[in-house]
């Protein structure tokens, strides 16, 4: 092999290489903010379920419907 594609292939080993480490480092960000949205999404089903737990508006304190 020539000193020249002894480079080429060395510089493109070295791009693989980056490029693996950054899809690494990608995976383990999606990952965690897969974990932040589940914890969201139960948070806001427990909400939900409160508000629904809630004691039901009297119908004099009631907002009319165009507010």
């Amino acid at each position: 092999m020539t000193q020249e594609l002894e480079a080429r292939i060395t510089e493109l080993e070295m791009t693989v290489t980056h490029q693996e480490r950054t899809i690494s480092e990608l995976s383990d960000v999606v990952a965690e903010q897969w974990t932040r949205i589940e914890v969201l999404m139960r948070e806001l089903t427990r909400l939900d379920e409160t508000k629904a737990d809630a004691e039901p508006e009297d119908e004099a304190n009631r907002r009319p419907p165009h507010y």
